[in-house]
C-alpha cells in the first residue's frame, strides 16, 4: 500500500503532462476535420465590382481582338478540357461548321463529317472594367478533302466566332456575302466598310472599335475579329491601358494603299496585305 502511495504523485503528474501534450493537437485536429469537411459561403458584398455575368457579345468579340492584337492589355488563364468536354467541343464546332454552310457562309458542297479537332480553352480578362469571356480554340485536319481548319467558339453561346480554313477550292466565293451572312447570324450590327474586293471585304462593328475581315480564295478562307485602330487612335485609348498605335508613315495623315478597286486607308487594309503593329508608350490603368 504505501508503494502504490508512493507512485501515485508521479503517475497522475505524467497523466496530466500527457494529457496537456496530446489532448491540444487532438481537439485541433477534430476542428479542422469539421471545418474543412463542410462548404463554406460568404456573402459577397455589392461594391465587390465582380461582373454577375459576361459582357454581351460584341464586347466579348473585342476581348478576343485584344487577345489577337494587343494581349498585354488582358489576363490571359489557358486551360485544357477534360476528354468529355474535348468530344462536346468537337461535336459543337461540326454543328457549327454544318449551320455556317447552310447559312451560305461556307460554300454549299463542304463536308466535315470526318474532322479530327484538338481543342483548348481560353479565359479572357480586362482589369479596367472586370470584362471576362471565354473561348473554346479548335485545330485540326479533314483527310478526305485535305482540309485544315482553325476554329473559336464562344463559350457562352457556343457560336463559332472566327475561323480559318486552308483548303484548294475552285468555287468562286464572295467574301462580302459571306461576312453579311457571318455577322448576321451572329445577331451584330455592322457595317461594310468601302474596301471590298474580290478577295477581303471588311465591316465595321458599331457598338465597339471592331473589324471583321473576311478574306478568301481558293488557299484560304479567314473570317476573324481584329481591333478597329482607327477608332482606337481617334480616341486615343484602349480599354485597360493608354496606348497609341504608331507606324513610319503615319505622320497625322492617314497612309493610303492601291487596291484595283481604288483606295483604302491603313485601317482597312486586311490582314493578308498589312497587319500593323501597335507600340505601346505608355501603360496606365483607366
Amino acid at each position: 500500500m504505501k508503494h502504490w502511495k508512493n507512485w501515485l504523485p508521479p503517475i497522475l503528474t505524467s497523466l496530466v503532462v500527457l494529457a496537456l501534450a496530446l489532448l491540444p493537437q487532438r481537439l485541433s485536429a477534430l476542428r479542422d476535420k469539421t471545418l474543412t469537411g463542410a462548404i463554406h459561403t460568404e456573402e459577397l458584398p455589392s461594391d465587390s465590382n465582380f461582373p454577375a455575368k459576361p459582357p454581351e457579345l460584341a464586347r466579348r468579340l473585342q476581348l478576343l481582338a485584344q487577345y489577337v492584337d494587343f494581349p498585354d492589355t488582358l489576363t490571359i488563364i489557358g486551360q485544357d478540357p477534360s476528354d468529355s468536354v474535348l468530344a462536346e467541343n468537337t461535336e459543337r464546332a461540326q454543328e457549327e461548321l454544318t449551320a455556317l454552310t447552310e447559312a451560305k457562309v461556307l460554300p454549299e458542297n463542304s463536308d466535315f463529317d470526318s474532322i479530327e479537332l484538338f481543342a483548348s480553352k481560353v479565359y479572357l480578362r480586362d482589369q479596367s472594367d472586370l470584362s471576362s469571356a471565354g473561348f473554346v480554340n479548335l485545330s485540326g485536319y479533314d483527310q478526305s478533302p485535305r482540309e485544315y481548319p482553325s476554329l473559336v467558339l464562344d463559350d457562352e453561346t457556343g457560336l463559332l466566332v472566327k475561323l480559318e480554313i486552308i483548303w484548294t477550292r475552285k468555287d468562286s466565293l464572295d467574301p462580302a456575302a459571306m461576312g453579311e451572312a457571318f455577322l448576321e447570324r451572329l445577331g451584330l450590327e455592322y457595317q461594310l466598310t468601302g474596301c471590298s474586293n474580290s478577295s477581303a471585304a471588311c465591316f465595321r462593328l458599331l457598338k465597339v472599335p471592331v473589324l471583321y475581315w473576311v478574306t478568301a480564295d481558293r488557299y484560304t478562307l479567314r473570317i476573324e475579329p481584329q481591333l478597329d485602330w482607327e477608332s482606337i487612335i481617334s480616341t486615343g485609348s484602349l480599354p485597360g491601358s493608354q496606348a497609341i498605335a504608331t507606324d513610319s508613315d503615319i505622320t497625322g495623315q492617314q497612309r493610303t494603299i492601291g487596291f484595283s478597286d481604288g483606295k483604302r486607308s491603313l485601317a482597312d487594309t486586311p490582314p493578308q496585305v498589312n497587319r500593323r503593329q501597335a507600340q505601346k508608350t505608355e501603360m496606365m490603368p483607366f
